[in-house]
């Protein structure tokens, strides 16, 4: 019989993030619209890819397009819509 696959950083992680999506809901946490992305709270570029903290519920927010947009005003993709105009006050306080 096969032993079981080892969980890859990759599946661990897309398993993580649909466990909060399913926990929190599927709502924004900055605007309270529909919402498919999280957003890691400490960057990864901060804590670094092989941290626990990239994998750490704690440290995601479920967010929707526009406000990660904002929370990554250099990074544009063509799946992310422009920025609602009035988002993100509660993002520059």
């Amino acid at each position: 019989m096969a032993e079981p696959r080892a969980e890859t950083p990759q599946s661990r992680y897309r398993r993580i993030v649909r466990e909060v999506l399913d926990a929190r809901g599927r709502f924004c946490e900055c605007c309270g619209v529909p919402a498919r992305h999280v957003h890691h709270i400490i960057p990864c570029s901060i804590s670094g890819i092989a941290s626990e903290l990239v994998f750490d519920p704690a440290n995601l927010i479920v967010i929707c397009n526009d406000c990660h947009m904002l929370m990554h005003p250099l990074i544009r993709r063509p799946s992310w819509t422009k920025a609602a105009k009035g988002r993100g006050i509660a993002l520059n306080r």
